[in-house]
């Protein structure tokens, strides 16, 4: 399987904003993005975490709310990202197996 073709799925979307009710998300993944650029960005995404992470997990500072809040919504965008690839990645076996 070629990924220079695959390129990221529409409909993944991050950071709702409405009732839990009636969920409106503000974000999502477009479609038609390389998947290779998509993973640049989403390790970019992930890498950004690492910082605070780490110094809260090393005792250096205690994680604030500002940080906890920020990783939330890195990693739901980060998740979005996956998503859309893993989707591209299936419909495209998917593709494949049905042309063998």
């Amino acid at each position: 399987m070629k990924t220079a073709h695959l390129t990221t799925m529409k409909g993944h979307s991050f950071c709702p904003t409405a009732s839990a009710l009636e969920p409106q998300p503000l974000f999502a993944v477009l479609p038609g993005v390389p998947v290779v650029n998509a993973a640049r960005v989403l390790s970019e995404l992930l890498s950004n975490l690492d910082e605070s992470i780490y110094a809260a997990a090393m005792g250096e500072r205690a994680m604030s709310a500002h940080d906890a809040w920020l990783a939330k919504y890195t990693l739901d965008a980060a998740r979005a990202v996956v998503s859309s690839i893993t989707e591209s990645l299936e419909s495209s076996h998917a593709s494949a197996a049905q042309e063998a």
